[in-house]
């Protein structure tokens, strides 16, 4: 998902977040147990068809407690010295149906954010992220490793 999208009310004011999110549960009703991770990528201006691009990620996300259906796009981010300046910040929030109680985290991030392709009816790369530190969320783990590769349109 890119947020914001074309359909979405003119009134939201936030920059534009690349978000995935994968769970072990993927039906329409939450399971008790279930588990999920969702990565956020918060670009500074982003210009759908601009051609491809490259991010490198390196920083300290400070991730704010929240509930379980709450959606922050932006944290607190201290980038490193190898983050891209394209980017405003990289983070994880993992969920849980089961819990709602949250407390907030402290993530090192590091990876890489790939656009092969930004055309006006594709987009299409990698994501590479590695997250040291609580994942965030209700039911955060003690660190992730994203490597996704994605193809939305066309």
């Amino acid at each position: 998902m890119i947020a914001p999208n074309e359909n979405w009310p003119s009134d939201f004011d936030f920059q534009p977040v690349f978000t995935l999110c994968n769970s072990d549960n993927v039906t329409k009703e939450p399971q008790a147990d279930s588990r999920g991770l969702c990565v956020h990528v918060d670009f500074e201006s982003f210009a759908r068809g601009s051609g491809p691009a490259s991010y490198a990620i390196e920083g300290t996300a400070r991730v704010p407690a929240q509930g379980f259906m709450e959606i922050d796009y932006g944290v607190p981010f201290e980038p490193g010295p190898g983050h891209d300046p394209g980017l405003k910040e990289a983070w994880t929030r993992s969920f849980c149906p089961e819990d709602d109680d949250e407390v907030d985290s402290t993530q090192q991030v590091s990876g890489r954010f790939v656009l092969e392709e930004n055309s006006e009816d594709r987009f299409r790369g990698q994501l590479r992220l590695t997250v040291q530190g609580p994942t965030g969320g209700t039911c955060p783990g003690d660190a992730a490793e994203i490597d996704v590769d994605f193809d939305l349109g066309g």
